[in-house]
């Protein structure tokens, strides 16, 4: 019965909580209008409000404005307030390129999403079924999906994208319309075979099932669930694997040492690149196989160092056995600031603030293990101080050691990544540096037996002081 499958489908994927507002997406047709009729049925049983969305694509004339005023009428008699959207999927398509009929899914996705936030809905239901899931794992694998490609569309997603009809097949849905004697609109589009989809739907499947499988969709779906549940699986051996080796994620950016991962087997090392060039990117759209390949190569080569550049604006940088992948930013910003004494000092360039106090000393000083906050002693500085961005040729005494040192030199010996090294800021006191921040005080200002006044310095993130 389809009510139960439904039922089982919306508590074993946790689909809906109390009180949820579900913006149900209905075109007219069986699909929409059976989830539609099911939700109704179910709206009381979970505590939830529902409300109806219909799109327009602009592409269909006089059928498409049936389609809205059947719609409405659906809604009517539901007693469910009903959204309209009107869409030009041909001047977008124009715009952007691709087919018309990714052109409607991208441009139908965004409007969905709008109205959510409109309308203050915290879920979107759309009518995907079982025979719909089988279509895009078929398509998916033709143009060469991997395992995770190959789990279909999920039943819920992060952007609060539900489908409780995921494991209901087609005959199924037609059956429980027939049976509530519900009506539906047929868009006579997907009675042809312009588009891929419909060509497979139409004529590949068919002929899949009579030569092949004759319950070809079932086990198309069946074949997702355990691909999504070794997806978790694998999910979770990543997700321990970063955590235990990734020392840090640099603004943009994420920083994990090559030795073990290339400990790891293949399979291991594919996923955790493509795991990192997805947190860092957002998504893998335009990121493929060979661009994992290219990347796992980059990891194996010989060089110390090195960059490359990837889909997507992802920068990935090699230096002294670490990797680090981030995306393309503006060169950084030259910045220069005057500290003139006490206080909490704004730093908007840098989106941090400098805290300055002065200290009487009595007795031995209490360090702090806190890389960000530096004790000087406060007769060696002269205020006011600078805070400005690196110059070429910079140089410092490095705390603890004789004599001078290139800044250059001192970020090789500690293996500082070039692309983040012109975002650290300097603090000068007339003509010479007295703190790399975050990094190392001059032995200049270093506290000593004969310091009696401590100047105490704190780069905070955020903007303070104004």
């Amino acid at each position: 019965m389809l009510l139960e499958k439904v039922k089982n489908t919306l508590v074993s994927n946790q689909m809906l909580e109390p009180g949820d507002r579900v913006l149900v997406a209905v075109s007219g047709g069986p699909d929409s209008v059976a989830l539609c009729h099911l939700l109704h049925r179910l709206r009381k049983k979970h505590n939830i409000d529902l409300l109806l969305a219909h799109v327009n694509h602009g592409l269909r004339g006089v059928e498409a404005n049936k389609d809205a005023s059947f719609v409405e009428s659906l809604g009517n008699q539901f007693g469910l307030p009903v959204v309209h959207r009107r869409l030009n999927v041909r001047s977008w398509q124009k715009k952007h390129g691709g087919s018309l009929q990714m052109a409607a899914r991208s441009l139908r996705h965004q409007s969905l999403q709008q109205v959510m936030a409109e309308e203050g809905a915290s879920k979107l239901a759309l009518g995907h079924n079982a025979d719909d899931q089988a279509e895009e794992v078929l398509l998916r694998l033709f143009r060469g999906a991997g395992q995770r490609g190959l789990t279909g569309m999920p039943a819920c997603s992060r952007d609060g994208i539900i489908r409780p009809l995921l494991e209901c097949h087609r005959h199924e849905i037609m059956a429980y319309l027939h049976s509530h004697g519900l009506d539906f609109r047929q868009d006579d589009s997907n009675l042809r075979p312009w588009c891929q989809r419909n060509l497979l739907r139409l004529e590949i499947l068919p002929h899949l099932r009579r030569d092949f499988n004759s319950n070809l969709n079932a086990t198309l779906v069946r074949t997702t669930k355990i691909l999504r549940e070794e997806q978790d699986y694998w999910d979770a051996i990543l997700q321990a694997w970063l955590q235990l080796h990734v020392r840090e994620n640099e603004p943009g950016g994420i920083r994990l040492p090559i030795a073990p991962l290339l400990e790891t087997h293949p399979a291991m090392q594919r996923r955790l690149l493509r795991r990192v060039a997805e947190e860092v990117k957002g998504d893998l759209r335009g990121f493929t196989f060979q661009h994992t390949e290219i990347l796992m190569q980059f990891c194996r080569s010989h060089t110390s160092s090195g960059q490359i550049h990837l889909p997507g604006a992802l920068i990935v940088e090699k230096n002294y056995g670490w990797l680090t992948v981030s995306v393309t930013q503006e060169d950084p910003v030259d910045f220069f600031y005057e500290i003139p004494g006490p206080g909490v000092h704004p730093l908007h360039l840098l989106d941090h603030s400098m805290e300055v106090q002065f200290l009487d000393l009595e007795g031995p000083p209490q360090f702090s293990d806190d890389p960000t906050d530096a004790f000087m002693d406060r007769d060696r500085i002269s205020f006011p101080l600078f805070l400005r961005s690196i110059k070429s040729g910079d140089r410092f005494r490095p705390l603890g050691l004789d004599g001078s040192k290139k800044l250059k030199d001192f970020f090789i010996d500690l293996k500082v990544p070039r692309s983040h090294r012109r975002r650290i800021p300097v603090l000068c006191s007339k003509d010479h540096i007295v703190w790399l921040v975050g990094f190392r005080l001059d032995d200049r200002v270093k506290i000593t037996t004969n310091t009696s006044r401590v100047a105490r310095f704190r780069f905070r993130k955020g903007i303070e002081g104004e």
